[in-house]
């Protein structure tokens, strides 16, 4: 089903046009609560771009219920099963706003989430908001991301090299800054992939404000630290170490070749971990643990550790890679 054209123009009170992008999948257990707490937004000039990766549950029959509502739901669906990474580039590309906001099926917003972040971002090309730990209810268990994680403002590269705590749901971007991202890379995670180029192009701001309940269930894809749940929709089984250990090989080859030679010392790191990375060689087992050491408080920002947790990290590089 074609987008319908939506202006990007501003309303009478200056606020330009956000896009919100929902990626479905088989989401239709908790999708309409999701997007009840989009559609009543204290921010209006939306549009809301649901693109479904080929589901075969109710999801399709609750967002056509909701358009004959709501005039800035549109649907998208897809032809063949893309994944959710290439779906969330997908909604991306087809966003016509200055800003994008990108939305989980299977959480809820609270009513303020996206006016607060338009009113924070600044002239960052990307804003990120703390969010609220829930059970499959919706309940709060009693903590939050940031109980978690280091949320704070990000501008290095190599911050979020080796790990982002960031999540896609919480992510307010520049419309501009989106369209330097794709092709988003299918060996990393979406936020990911746009969190580190967030770092080469402005930086990340961290709202102090918990905007989102985050649902965690038995289907979850990721987890609240980031570890893969079982019920992953594509693959329906854990991958195997080796071909996880090839993705992040991937991954820390693809973050060097981006970061520029401008940035000469975060290029000359990347290119010592992108060779450390290749094989575990006793020469690049000691080099990528002494590399880890050297740069622990960058390389590890985004992990609420303990100096001694640090070190007993890095340690652990000496026989594996992350």
């Amino acid at each position: 089903m074609p987008l319908i054209p939506v202006s990007n123009k501003s309303t009478k009170e200056g606020a330009a046009l956000i896009s919100v992008i929902i990626a479905t999948y088989n989401g239709g257990h908790f999708l309409q609560q999701q997007l009840e707490t989009v559609i009543n937004q204290s921010y209006k000039n939306l549009e809301i771009i649901v693109v479904d990766d080929c589901s075969t549950d109710d999801t399709i029959a609750i967002v056509k219920q909701l358009m004959a509502k709501d005039s800035r739901v549109q649907l998208v669906q897809n032809e063949r099963n893309l994944g959710y990474i290439k779906n969330f580039e997908k909604g991306c590309t087809l966003a016509n706003g200055d800003f994008i906001a990108l939305c989980d099926q299977d959480d809820a917003w609270h009513l303020d989430k996206i006016k607060k972040s338009y009113e924070a971002i600044e002239s960052y090309p990307m804003l990120y908001c703390d969010s609220v730990v829930c059970d499959k209810n919706l309940r709060p268990v009693g903590i939050t991301i940031s109980n978690r994680v280091n949320c704070r403002n990000f501008n290095d590269p190599l911050q979020q090299a080796v790990s982002c705590r960031i999540y896609g749901h919480t992510i307010l971007m520049r419309k501009d800054f989106a369209e330097k991202t794709i092709p988003f890379l299918p060996v990393i995670p979406h936020d990911w992939w746009l969190c580190y180029m967030a770092t080469l192009h402005g930086g990340i701001k961290y709202l102090n404000e918990q905007l989102v309940y985050y649902r965690q269930h038995s289907n979850n894809l990721f987890g609240i630290i980031g570890s893969k749940r079982k019920g992953h929709r594509e693959a329906g089984r854990m991958e195997s170490g080796k071909q996880e250990v090839e993705k992040i090989k991937i991954r820390i080859n693809a973050f060097y070749e981006q970061c520029p030679s401008s940035l000469s010392q975060q290029k000359q790191v990347l290119h010592k971990l992108n060779g450390c990375y290749q094989s575990f060689s006793l020469r690049n087992n000691f080099k990528r643990m002494f590399l880890f050491f050297a740069y622990h408080k960058t390389l590890l920002a985004p992990k609420k550790r303990s100096l001694l947790q640090q070190w007993l990290f890095c340690f652990k590089m000496f026989v594996k890679i992350t």
